[in-house]
């Protein structure tokens, strides 16, 4: 079946609505969730600051920089998430 043809729930399309902790996760588990996603997020950052020359004008498409910015937000939607676990140390 194509893509076209699959029933899509708009409810879950956003990565933050999606994610779901494995239920092993540990807090150990989640700061390093939280170290590759805020890592992630500064190298977008940095590749959208690029997006730009040295007079401020946009050298690229503003859809580029929209996606950017909006995967950014996503990570810092699932870093919210996933901070709470973070602080969990077992025997706490």
């Amino acid at each position: 079946m194509s893509n076209s043809k699959k029933i899509h729930n708009s409810k879950i399309c956003d990565i933050t609505d999606f994610f779901v902790a494995h239920p092993e996760a540990k807090y150990l588990d989640a700061q390093d969730v939280i170290t590759d996603l805020l890592d992630s997020a500064k190298h977008i950052s940095f590749a959208t600051w690029n997006c730009f020359d040295s007079d401020k004008k946009l050298t690229v498409s503003d859809e580029v920089v929209a996606s950017l910015v909006y995967e950014v937000r996503s990570k810092l939607e699932m870093i919210e998430k996933i901070l709470p676990m973070a602080f969990q140390s077992e025997g706490v």
